[in-house]
């Protein structure tokens, strides 16, 4: 069956300011209505550069009294926020006038943790002296003792961990060995191609050092065969030049011993 709209007592409150907060709502209202509603839901707004939205309040009252009494104190009342803006609110009647069903369900296993076995275990493992396993090396050192047949009747514990450090000490064992391997076996090929480049090098170094030799003897000699044909030249002019000034002397000589007869 509809309820007529006399029988509505539950409201919205909209063009509140986005601004505004529930508190501040509720200090309003308890000012004149204070324990004449028993129901009050609050949606905030938000304020934006782009967009506002505004704000509005659902509330419940206990009377249609208070309704009327509560629209014509507050419809149309005007709300100003920090920047000046105005904000003309409006009541109406909610359009949907039930109000959530307020349920305690108490839950059955409420205070029993105390009385849990599993939550008791854990109190008395938690009372328990706390033994700490010796560290990995440790560890490591006795089982390689144990195996050696060293140290017999101590107790060893192994853990995940240790079987995953050993199997990383075998591993890179492995590896170092193949390393030397490849290394051992390069060295000895590559020395003998070194031996026989050696040898090429030094016959090539004898090779140009007796050429640059048979070079230097032949510029000599071509320089001693150069320097003799000069030295003859020379000679020659010499001679020439000795027997062109001895000539007019002599006829001197010569004529002056006639003319003396």
């Amino acid at each position: 069956m509809k309820k007529r709209p006399l029988d509505r007592t539950k409201v919205v409150w909209r063009h509140l300011p986005p601004s505004i907060t529930q508190a501040f709502l509720t200090e309003q209202i308890d000012n004149v209505f204070s324990g004449r509603y028993d129901w009050v839901s609050f949606c905030p707004g938000k304020s934006s550069q782009k967009r506002h939205t505004l704000s509005r309040a659902y509330i419940k009252f206990k009377r249609l009294e208070d309704v009327t009494e509560f629209a014509g104190f507050f419809n149309g009342h005007v709300f100003v926020n920090e920047k000046g803006a105005q904000f003309k609110t409006i009541v109406e009647y909610a359009p949907f006038q039930r109000v959530p069903a307020q349920r305690l369900r108490k839950d059955s296993r409420e205070g029993t943790l105390i009385t849990d076995p599993e939550y008791i275990e854990f109190l008395k493992f938690l009372v328990k002296p706390v033994e700490n396993l010796p560290s990995v090396e440790i560890q490591l050192e006795r089982r390689e003792a144990e195996r050696s047949g060293a140290a017999e009747g101590v107790p060893i514990v192994t853990t995940p961990l240790m079987d995953y450090v050993r199997r990383k000490r075998a591993s890179k064992r492995s590896r170092t060995r193949g390393k030397l391997k490849k290394k051992t076996g390069k060295s000895s090929d590559e020395t003998r191609p070194s031996l026989s480049s050696k040898l090429n090098a030094e016959k090539r170094r004898t090779s140009t050092t007796t050429g640059a030799l048979t070079d230097v003897a032949s510029n000599s000699c071509s320089i001693e065969k150069a320097t003799c044909n000069c030295i003859a030249k020379v000679e020659k002019l010499q001679l020439c030049n000795k027997s062109n000034t001895m000539g007019p002397t002599f006829r001197a000589e010569l004529l002056g011993g006639d003319s003396a007869s």
